[in-house]
């Protein structure tokens, strides 16, 4: 069973002075089918695999991490064209995540049997809690953890890169509309059809801001491109409403 394409485009925001009336933007969209950032995610997925494997061969617990298979074939979405167009279905059709803490499960998003995130230790509390294990066996000493000790404190640790992930998302969609409302009224921006809402209601992608919004297109189907222009934009009221440029009235 092979892995499942969930690579999207991501907006990253720098504000160097938020606290001015007019900060400065920088703005830069982040290509996850990059080669180079691929190479650097495969070698993180490798390096959790292998972990797991490890904690697999020695009964160390661990937080394994795992994804039941999907009840839609990935095959089913081949027909859309690669990119953040088949990323969407694939991600629409995901089953809830899984943790074991006693044994790996597999994981059917990544395609790999287990899986221990383990590569970010400064910045997440429970691959830390993984290093802190795997060390103590290679010492030659008792994990300081059982499997109970790390599923609670893990299941807390979750709770708070809830409320973090909630506050960023927040963050960013603000810096995200506040630089579309300085932008030239009138610009074109290009965008990428995502999904069908209802009707002819649908989800686009602009693709040179990495910002996903809602409006009514003419034509096309999900995977072709379109132009919208901004109509309205409001950042503190987190209001954004674009509008389709007909093909006639774009020469």
């Amino acid at each position: 069973q092979g892995s499942i394409d969930t690579a999207m485009i991501e907006p990253r925001i720098k504000v160097a002075n938020p606290d001015d009336p007019e900060p400065n933007i920088n703005l830069y969209v982040e290509d996850q089918t990059n080669p180079a950032m691929q190479l650097v995610s495969e070698m993180m997925i490798l390096c959790g695999e292998a972990v797991a494997a490890f904690g697999s061969d020695n009964n160390i617990p661990l937080p394994y991490r795992g994804h039941p298979q999907s009840n839609t074939a990935v095959s089913a979405f081949a027909y859309l064209p690669e990119g953040p167009a088949r990323s969407v279905a694939n991600i629409s059709v995901l089953r809830a995540a899984e943790m074991d803490f006693r044994k790996p499960v597999a994981h059917g998003v990544l395609g790999i049997p287990g899986y221990v995130q383990f590569t970010s230790p400064i910045r997440r509390y429970v691959d830390l809690l993984a290093h802190y294990q795997v060390k103590a066996f290679l010492r030659g000493e008792s994990p300081p953890y059982s499997a109970g000790d790390l599923e609670g404190m893990t299941f807390i640790a979750s709770m708070h890169v809830k409320v973090a992930r909630k506050l960023h998302s927040n963050s960013l969609r603000y810096w995200l509309l506040e630089y579309l409302r300085r932008q030239p009224k009138g610009r074109k921006y290009r965008a990428l059809l995502l999904k069908f809402i209802k009707d002819r209601m649908a989800t686009l992608l602009l693709v040179d801001v990495g910002i996903q919004v809602t409006t009514v297109v003419a034509a096309g189907k999900v995977g072709d491109e379109a132009s919208v222009v901004v109509e309205m934009v409001h950042p503190r009221d987190d209001i954004l409403s674009v509008t389709e440029i007909a093909q006639d009235t774009e020469e």
